[in-house]
């Protein structure tokens, strides 16, 4: 590559906002490091696939990602879960030229100063190149840079949990935290770049701050956050039922904090969920959801749910079908068991067929369809907090999420991308809900 040449990436992300977070911290280096950033089909120099592990259909597409950017003749570099945990799988696919686990994507730049001009870096054996330490590295601030309207700020990583289906803590470590003083420093930084929302995410938030000397929480850093920046509009990713402090309720009804909740459940079978080593039963869950609705009415909860989980029988499934209905949710994601190794329920012996799952999935996503349907008919006339994300898709309407979490298509009357306005919804279509800003 000469120097007159700037190297032209493509990033491209699978999985949870973490890797969405870390997408954009590496973009941001890149963009400093005057790197041109472009689409996969603009003919990159480099790819960067960040993959993700979760589950086994991940797995394929992270691989599947490799394949088809590998045979565009970019150099590729996979990183993040599946590349930290399974480098042995990925090492055989034909043009893939190196391997970063997780803890070196802050290094990203070294390795892409040291590919070579023919962009395969190999070993004697003529694998590609593997660097995966484990993946314990303390957390500092990034440079960040995205299109969308909203940025995803990671205050958090790794889990102390021991779910028995989850593969995320080997692939993450253990729960570290960064501290206040850089999440407020880059608060401020994405506030001065324009970014009106920012959503703090993590592999387990509810554990900040636990192991920061001096002790901090959650709820410490949001209430810093809020009083230090009340401009912006401050988003919770997804929190554990145990973990979320009831004060952020005051948080919420101020509007400081959006009135979106993302509690995952997992099960509605108590004797699934002790399997599963979740801690909670469903009593408490649901005493739980039904406090914070009561408290703020119209407020948004989402959850994720697992359905086929060995062990899980018609008895439990139903138990799950009847929990779920009545609750006051407004969005469900559902995802089959998804056997990952060295997971404690990988080693279970009454695993489900794959057939039962997918009936199973087919049930609980009419239901998650049901629920999300009702709550924007709820909506409909209700003044919305939106923040406007993208151009017009038609000549009318701009895209644009509002503080509740719904995709709502806004009249482009004197708005622009960026824009956090006044909506009044107006009507409900397949795509989202469609409204007006205020005048």
């Amino acid at each position: 590559m000469t120097k007159a040449h700037r190297m032209k990436v493509a990033i491209h992300t699978l999985g949870c906002k973490v890797n969405q977070s870390e997408s954009a911290s590496i973009e941001g280096a890149l963009r400093n490091n005057n790197y041109e950033i472009v689409k996969h089909t603009d003919n990159p120099d480099v790819c960067i696939i960040n993959t993700c592990t979760v589950t086994a259909k991940s797995d394929y597409q992270s691989r599947q990602m490799i394949r088809k950017f590998a045979r565009s003749g970019a150099k590729v570099i996979a990183t993040g879960c599946y590349a930290q945990l399974r480098p042995d799988e990925l090492s055989g696919i034909e043009g893939l030229a190196l391997i970063v686990g997780n803890s070196e994507k802050e290094r990203l730049i070294s390795y892409l100063e040291d590919l070579p001009d023919n962009g395969i870096c190999s070993h004697e054996s003529g694998k590609c190149r593997i660097s995966v330490r484990a993946p314990a590295a303390p957390l500092s601030s990034q440079p960040y840079h995205s299109s969308r309207s909203r940025a995803f700020l990671k205050i958090q990583d790794g889990c102390n949990f021991s779910c028995s289906y989850c593969i995320v803590p080997l692939a993450r470590g253990k729960s570290r935290s960064l501290n206040p003083q850089d999440i407020l420093s880059s608060v401020e930084k994405l506030s001065s770049d324009g970014y009106k929302e920012v959503v703090l995410t993590g592999i387990h938030i509810g554990s900040y701050g636990l192991r920061l000397q001096p002790k901090s929480s959650l709820l410490d850093i949001v209430k810093k956050i809020t009083k230090t920046y009340p401009e912006l509009r401050i988003r919770l990713s997804s929190i554990e039922p145990r973990e979320f402090d009831e004060e952020f309720l005051s948080l919420i009804k101020g509007r400081n904090v959006c009135p979106h909740l993302h509690i995952p459940l997992q099960s509605g079978s108590d004797s699934i969920l002790k399997a599963m080593n979740r801690g909670y039963t469903t009593s408490y869950y649901e005493q739980l959801i039904n406090r914070i609705v009561t408290a703020c009415p119209g407020i948004s909860i989402g959850t994720d749910v697992i359905t086929g989980f060995p062990g899980e029988t018609d008895k439990d499934f139903k138990e799950t079908v009847k929990f779920i209905d009545r609750l006051p949710l407004s969005y469900l994601h559902v995802f089959p068991y998804s056997k990952r190794p060295d997971t404690k329920a990988s080693s279970f012996s009454n695993q489900i067929n794959d057939k039962l799952k997918k009936e199973r999935v087919k049930i609980l996503i009419e239901i998650g369809k049901s629920k999300k349907d009702d709550y924007l008919k709820e909506s409909l006339g209700c003044i919305l907090d939106v923040i406007v994300e993208k151009k017009p898709v038609t000549n009318e309407y701009y895209t644009a999420i509002s503080d509740n979490y719904l995709r709502v298509f806004v009249k482009s009357d004197n708005i622009a991308s960026g824009d956090n306005i006044k909506a009044r919804v107006i009507s409900l279509t397949d795509a989202g809900l469609r409204a007006e800003p205020l005048k």
